[in-house]
This record gives structure tokens, C-alpha cells and sequence, in this order.
């Protein structure tokens, strides 16, 4: 689900395809001239396959499905682990910055940190209790807030309320999650062609897409078409 882990996949599957074109190279006769990618039918792909989902679904779902599992880890490297996964923070330079704003953007984690030093966490079990959305007061994105259930290890119970906003502009989110645009690093496009390169390249860094396709389709992502040996 995460950009992070989307993009290190399917890189690491073009890597891959080209380290065996590389080494096929050396066999064959040299092209006398690079063949134009038919982008089009690659994006033809992705319209049936991507997910169309909004920041607020994406972030109702990982309060629905991820957060909680905040609560139960068992000390304190587990639990910023865990962090650093759920808010697409992978990089070391990036947990790093995390730990240094533990009292601005990341209060709700300093709070965790506080609960498990106390011995209040882990929780033996927790529940989802509810999750409620209302447009946020500017007027630019959704506050979805969840309520969680935590049965403690002495047998208590605690309610604990997490409130965060999701922009509507899926590339900010929110500032606890690192969505670093792809699209920065890559050159700006001179002509048709390489607007349709920049849109695949953009569209297709989602391992939920990738996920769902079939082999053949994989093959025409990484220009690599069975070839007819008949």
C-alpha cells in the first residue's frame, strides 16, 4: 500500500529485466536504431487496472486496517518500526527526521512512546470502535478521526481517539506520511512521447497495480514480449 515500498518493487522488477536484457546483449546484433514504445498500450493497461481510490478512503483505510497495530508492539524499536512502515517513512535520513519532530508532527507517536514506557503498552488486544470523517475547516481535505478499544494486560480497558487530516491532494496527504512526488526527479518532457514515458512512469509505481496483472501484461510493462522461436 505504501509509495515507498511501491516504488522499490517495481524498480527492483525493471532492474531486473534489464540486467537479463544486458547480459542477453551480447549476443545478439546491435539494433541499428532504439523502436518506439508503444506507451499507449501500456497506459491502456493501467486504466483498467489502477486503483482510483481518494485520500480519504486511503486514509480511513489505514486508520481501519494499519494503526492498531501501533498498540500491541512489544517494545520500543518494534513500535517506531512500525511507525516508520505506516507513514511510508523507510529511508534512514527519514526515521531520523521522525524522531526530531516527535513534538510537532509526530505527537501522536511521542504519545505511544510515553504509554509503552509507562508500561501501559503494548495492549493485549485492541478494537476498532469507530471511525467518523467531516471536511476540515479550511475546506481542503477530510479530518477522519478513529476511536480504538485497547484491552490492557491488567485487564483495563482504554479508549484511545487519533484525529488526522487528508488533503485532498493526494501528493500531501498529511505531513506525518512521506509522499515525495516521483515525478521531480524525472526530466521535463520535450515532446508527445515522452509525456506519455512520464505518465506510465508515474502511473505505474503502485504495487497494487502491478499486483493485479497478468504475466503477459508484466512483459509488456518492461518491454519484454514472448518472442516467437518457431
Amino acid at each position: 500500500m505504501y509509495k515507498k515500498l511501491k516504488v522499490f518493487l517495481v524498480l527492483s522488477v525493471v532492474s531486473i529485466a534489464g540486467c537479463t536484457t544486458s547480459n542477453n546483449a551480447s549476443s545478439m546484433p546491435a539494433s541499428p536504431q532504439p523502436q518506439s514504445v508503444d506507451y499507449n498500450k501500456k497506459l491502456e493497461i493501467l486504466d483498467r487496472l489502477e486503483n482510483h481510490d481518494t485520500t480519504l478512503s486511503r486514509m480511513t483505510e489505514i486508520l481501519a486496517i494499519e494503526w492498531h497495530h501501533l498498540f500491541t508492539q512489544k517494545n520500543e524499536e518494534d513500535l517506531l518500526n512500525t511507525y516508520f512502515y505506516l507513514t511510508w517513512n523507510l529511508h534512514p535520513e527519514e526515521k531520523e527526521r521522525v524522531k526530531k519532530e516527535l513534538s510537532t508532527t509526530h505527537k501522536e507517536l511521542a504519545t505511544y512512546l510515553d504509554m509503552q514506557k509507562k508500561g501501559i503498552l503494548p495492549a493485549k488486544e485492541v478494537h476498532v470502535k469507530n471511525i467518523m470523517a467531516e471536511r476540515n475547516p479550511d475546506d481542503d481535505g477530510y479530518l477522519v478521526k478513529a476511536c480504538y478499544l485497547l484491552t490492557l494486560n491488567d485487564g483495563s480497558s482504554k479508549e484511545v481517539w487519533v484525529e488526522l487530516n487528508a488533503d485532498d491532494n493526494m501528493e500531501t496527504f498529511n505531513p506525518r506520511f512521506d509522499t515525495l512526488d516521483i515525478g521531480e526527479s524525472l526530466p521535463e518532457p520535450k515532446n508527445e512521447q515522452e509525456e506519455l514515458r512520464r505518465e506510465f512512469i508515474l502511473r505505474a509505481l503502485d504495487y497494487n497495480v502491478i499486483n493485479k496483472m497478468t504475466y503477459d501484461e508484466i512483459l509488456e510493462m518492461i518491454d519484454m514480449k514472448p518472442v516467437d522461436t518457431k
